[in-house]
């Protein structure tokens, strides 16, 4: 390669990197917006960019979009959200948020370490947003969000008196734990083992959604006794957080298009 071209890749190189800079220790990158209404949900992804099992997992490649604007286009396409904001300490994944059209918060760096808990960073964008007054945080490492799934949670909260509604999966599965050198049952009797058709199975978090009055979170919970859920596919249960799981998603949605495409 020429002395041109080697400074033609290193100007290119030189721009983008300008692009995506400086969003983090600046305040919060928003339209503007008027207060929300009882009613009005807005949603929230947690991005930040330490992630270790993946670098940078929000921003993996899953078909043809990254885990993040995949997920954008989703709730976008739901029509259910009074805003769309993607909480985050990472240049990188504020430029892909902005360029979906979600409003950015510039998350601190006290609840963006390996320590920090989920529920301690959505606090954390509520005191800066104090206006917002029921969140629906959307994981995007849950890679088969669907639309329907969203109008599914946003509807019964709004519509039955619940202060939150989750993301669920039906599992037959019978478990066991080993305890002081003993395996023990812990939801089916030795002497009656059930069959599938024999019981409603148990429900098992996804961490695809949850859908939280801001009360609820201030306290510091996501749920409580009076939660409603919504039930997902098993087949749509997966989440990103290791590279086998990734390499899985791409599979999984290749044949699925092939499917669709037959």
């Amino acid at each position: 390669m020429n002395i041109k071209g080697i400074y033609i890749i290193f100007l290119s190189t030189f721009m983008f990197s300008i692009s995506v800079r400086g969003y983090v220790g600046q305040s919060d990158v928003c339209r503007k917006h008027s207060n929300y209404s009882n009613d009005e949900i807005v949603a929230l992804i947690l991005a930040r960019g330490g992630s270790k099992g993946i670098h940078l997992k929000n921003l993996a490649q899953i078909g043809s979009d990254t885990l993040l604007s995949r997920t954008l286009k989703t709730i976008f396409n739901s029509k259910v959200f009074a805003d769309v904001w993607v909480s985050t300490d990472s240049d990188l994944i504020a430029s892909e948020a902005i360029k979906f059209n979600a409003n950015v918060h510039i998350r601190a760096k006290h609840s963006a370490d390996d320590s920090t808990t989920s529920i301690a960073s959505v606090q954390e964008f509520l005191n800066i947003h104090s206006e917002i007054n029921n969140v629906a945080l959307v994981q995007c490492t849950s890679a088969f969000l669907t639309v329907r799934y969203l109008q599914e949670a946003v509807q019964l909260f709004q519509t039955t008196q619940v202060d939150c509604v989750f993301a669920v999966t039906r599992s037959f599965k019978l478990r066991w734990n080993y305890d002081a050198g003993k395996l023990v049952p812990l939801n089916f009797n030795l002497l009656h083992r059930p069959r599938r058709q024999d019981w409603n199975g148990e429900l098992v978090e996804t961490g695809m959604i949850y859908v939280t009055k801001k009360s609820l979170l201030q306290n510091g919970a996501f749920q409580n006794e009076r939660c409603g859920f919504i039930e997902v596919c098993p087949s749509d249960e997966l989440e990103i957080d290791s590279p086998s799981d990734l390499q899985l998603a791409n599979v999984l949605i290749k044949l699925r298009k092939n499917y669709a495409a037959v």
